[in-house]
């Protein structure tokens, strides 16, 4: 990963953040380590100061807009399954939405979305628990992808809708 001064990267699969540049600084007053700072997208003032040495595993390039098309435009091809049992999939969602990978992301949410469809069709709710897992997946997709189109986070689902109808 080619890490810039100014580029956007995201952190802990999360937080939008500008790379503010690059410090060689001791925390603990014996051992100095280079870092990369970072300034969250949604707090200016705040920095984050990333161990060169463990950067890959905490930080990813933000998708471009040809990723993004690719993904929206491969949902309807997606074959959603993950109709294990509650238990398992608990564990597989904290997985899928810490992992960072979209495709995956995308699918779990396509998969609960069809499962609110059937339950609204028998009168029943979605899980709670797979309703905060929709929210936060949701929350992830709408950020980045908001960011890098530079439409608001609101309208993401809109232009994902849009997207999906011309396909």
């Amino acid at each position: 990963m080619q890490l810039q001064t100014g580029n956007y990267v995201i952190y802990r699969s999360t937080e939008i953040c500008r790379i503010d540049g690059f410090e060689k600084k001791s925390f603990d007053g014996v051992t100095q380590r280079d870092y990369c700072i970072l300034v969250p997208e949604s707090a200016e003032h705040s920095r984050y100061y990333v161990p060169m040495d463990c950067a890959e595993a905490k930080l990813r390039c933000l998708l471009t807009k040809d990723e993004i098309y690719e993904l929206i435009d491969a949902m309807s091809e997606e074959q959603p399954d993950w109709g294990a049992s509650d238990e398992h999939r608990k564990e597989r969602i904290n997985e899928v939405l810490g992992s960072g990978d979209y495709r995956l992301i995308i699918s779990m949410m396509h998969s609960l979305y069809l499962e609110r469809e059937e339950r609204t069709a028998r009168g029943k709710k979605l899980l709670a628990a797979d309703e905060r897992a929709m929210k936060a997946a949701e929350a992830l997709i709408n950020r980045e992808f908001a960011f890098v189109l530079g439409i608001a986070e609101r309208d993401v689902p809109q232009f994902i809708e849009e997207r999906l109808a011309k396909h």
